[in-house]
């Protein structure tokens, strides 16, 4: 969350039932998107006060599990509250931003309610749909510039200017949802200038990728692209790569005894964990144009945090720096390998390719 978001939110939190009280049958109709049935497992992205809370409680039951993400610690508190007095003992709230947010288990659907910040941002994407069952249904819907009457759009501005930070894809808020949800549906209402939009999480939607050309490499430098999907880290990976490496060392291949060592469980070898970022970066990351392409080598490596087996993993990309490299194009990525509800990542790592074309 940004300094000016926080900022934002903070200064709502008081007032935002009563100031998007007109929103609530948008909300609703979003949430009956979802398509929820008991027992569900359903991730509220930006929930804010906790306002699609009921339609969401009432279709899941108490067998259902609900998570709400949300960054700014005033609205979550009012979140609380309202689980709280509701009685509903089977929600989560979960005080972070949507591409950083650890999020617990799999899901069956996901809300985006009116959180135009989050559905612009790639990274976010990539973390929340990498947690989606295959097949999981997503709604989204939001404010947006209407083509039908624009002489509403002065008093667009002036409604969505008190909930949102940058109206960058305001004529298309739905354009990063359609790049991961192939077949995403839209219907617009309330004369254009609100939109809905649903559809099926395919099966692979780790990562949002992003393809693009060898020329175009350029035009990512300083970006954070998303992250992979989670990965199982298995005894039988780990073993093999001890015996690939002869690296039998008893923390990485007897579990019996590393139950009892400094972490609880067998864990994979550093250099395994980093050996990972090339399938990795495939998820996130397809380059066209290219011939030949050549791991240049590494700047800066840490392991920080242990990598356990049964654990799960995935991968952040940040493009460092692009430049021009003799006849080919040089990229510096920083890679972050982290393990799900770790605070700190397994590995930390400035990786260096270069693309031939």
């Amino acid at each position: 969350m940004t300094d000016n978001t926080a900022t934002l939110y903070r200064r709502l939190a008081g007032s935002y039932d009563l100031s998007t009280a007109w929103l609530e049958p948008y909300r609703r109709r979003a949430v009956s998107q979802l398509r929820l049935r008991p027992g569900d497992v359903v991730l509220d992205v930006g929930c804010g006060t906790g306002m699609s809370f009921e339609p969401i409680q009432s279709a899941i039951g108490p067998t259902g599990r609900l998570i709400g993400i949300e960054p700014c610690p005033e609205m979550l508190a009012a979140a609380r509250a309202r689980a709280e007095q509701a009685g509903w003992e089977n929600v989560t709230l979960l005080e972070a931003s949507a591409e950083a947010a650890a999020v617990p288990g799999p899901v069956d659907a996901v809300l985006f309610a009116f959180t135009h910040d989050i559905v612009q941002s790639p990274g976010a994407l990539a973390n929340i749909l990498g947690q989606v069952r295959p097949g999981g249904r997503l709604a989204a819907a939001g404010p947006k510039w209407t083509t039908f009457a624009p002489q509403l759009n002065p008093l667009v501005w002036q409604v969505a200017s008190q909930f949102v930070t940058s109206f960058e894809g305001f004529r298309r808020p739905w354009a990063e949802l359609e790049r991961a949800v192939p077949g995403l549906r839209v219907e617009e209402a309330y004369f254009g200038c609100v939109y809905l939009a649903w559809g099926a999480v395919p099966r692979n939607t780790g990562a949002v990728r992003h393809h693009l050309h060898l020329t175009d490499l350029a035009g990512l430098a300083g970006r954070h692209l998303g992250y992979s999907g989670w990965h199982d880290i298995t005894q039988e990976d780990v073993s093999e790569f001890a015996a690939l490496t002869e690296d039998g060392q008893w923390i990485h291949v007897d579990p019996e005894r590393a139950a009892a060592g400094p972490f609880g469980a067998t864990v994979a070898h550093g250099f395994h964990t980093l050996a990972r970022f090339t399938s990795l970066l495939e998820e996130i990351l397809v380059v066209e144009g290219v011939e030949t392409t050549l791991n240049y080598g590494l700047n800066r490596v840490r392991f920080p945090a242990p990598a356990r087996v049964g654990s799960r993993l995935r991968m952040g990309l940040e493009v460092t720096a692009v430049e021009q490299a003799g006849d080919g194009i040089q990229v510096l990525y920083g890679a972050s390998f982290e393990i799900e509800g770790q605070t700190k990542p397994a590995c930390v790592a400035e990786v260096i390719f270069r693309y031939y074309g």
